[in-house]
């Protein structure tokens, strides 16, 4: 396992497009690093940097503190585990796993006890001489991790390998690639745009917007302290609601709501951000009271999420799933604000 490090890398395509703009990384030795944004935001291009696929138009890539801008994809000993599979159709799992070692010329005896620790870490064992039209999609999925693993690489690099499955084979394979880091201790960078995956998987998470890295923290971090709008909105589901509000002193104000700040932020004008869980009809001592008009109710099992308007302002609460609402219903709810944040609307950055 090792380091990797992106300073100040720009990624500019034929035509003057920025893929990336000034990204400036570091992964830790052994780190389950994800980095997570919309489509487009240039994530998948940084993976494809550190790998060797894509070149530097500015900027140092490291890995293990070398630097390896001008060093080919087959020499920086990273693997890459690829949102298709791209297993070979005619060949058995086995034969998958252990294409690259053959092309080294490695022995057989090596290459079946490589391809048995794989396959061992994998639970892979019974289904070794199935070809990839006999496994299910998880099981395609653990036979490309299997090849990456035998490759014995400094960093693993994984590029949406679960964006194409079902939604509850992705929360076994989660699972599963937390138990896979956790027996290697290796490096691994993860890229998706799924954050609900992002904060499950990551010892760390990098949110990117448009090429540009917005913030890096733990997944708790991120969500209880985001840097600015767009990690607010982004981080968390349902989104968090966003209220422009004036500022005196420390009191906030909207057209239905009122509430007293922890401190002053010195703005006139603000952003308001709450989170649906710092909505509920729990009346807590000093708290912020709002009447929300129902438009939607979703029970969801554990949860209700319950879509309104407050004062004009579309607000999502989370509340106890066996209280029934209806459209058209005035519920109150309390505002934890606790839990509350601000952020200047001409910046978009937290400022609470």
């Amino acid at each position: 396992m090792a380091s990797a490090s992106i300073e100040h890398v720009t990624k500019r395509f034929p035509g003057g497009e920025i893929a990336i703009n000034d990204l400036s990384l570091e992964i830790r030795n052994g780190e389950f690093l994800v980095l997570v944004g919309p489509s487009g935001c240039g994530k998948s291009t940084a993976l494809r940097m550190l790998a060797g696929v894509e070149d530097v138009s500015e900027g140092v890539i490291k890995i293990d503190g070398r630097v390896v801008n001008d060093v080919p994809e087959r020499k920086r000993d990273v693997a890459m585990v690829f949102q298709t599979y791209a297993l070979y159709p005619h060949l058995s799992a086995f034969e998958n796993i252990a294409f690259g070692m053959r092309l080294h010329g490695m022995a057989q005896e090596d290459i079946e006890a490589c391809v048995g620790r794989a396959a061992e870490i994998l639970e892979l064992g019974p289904f070794l001489h199935r070809k990839p039209r006999q496994l299910s999609g998880g099981q395609q999925q653990r036979v490309a991790v299997a090849r990456a693993i035998v490759r014995d690489p400094q960093v693993f690099l994984f590029d949406e390998p679960l964006s194409s499955i079902d939604a509850k084979l992705r929360e076994q394979m989660r699972v599963e690639l937390r138990k896979i880091h956790r027996t290697l201790r290796s490096t691994f960078i993860y890229v998706t745009h799924d954050q609900v995956e992002a904060m499950a998987l990551g010892d760390r998470i990098a949110v990117m917007e448009a090429g540009v890295l917005q913030q890096v923290g733990t997944p708790r971090e991120v969500y209880d302290h985001p840097a600015n709008l767009f990690v607010a909105g982004f981080i968390g589901s349902p989104a968090m609601n966003f209220i422009p509000v004036s500022v005196s002193g420390r009191t906030a104000k909207a057209r239905a709501l009122e509430l007293e700040l922890p401190y002053g932020p010195h703005l006139d004008e603000a952003i308001l951000g709450i989170r649906p869980e710092a909505l509920s009809q729990r009346v807590s001592a000093g708290g912020a009271m709002i009447d929300m008009e129902v438009d939607l109710a979703e029970n969801v099992g554990r949860d209700q999420f319950v879509h309104g308007l407050v004062g004009g302002d579309a607000i999502v609460a989370r509340i106890d799933p066996n209280v029934k609402v209806t459209q058209g219903e005035r519920v109150r709810l309390a505002v934890d604000t606790r839990l509350v944040h601000l952020f200047d609307p001409k910046t978009g950055l937290s400022v609470l």
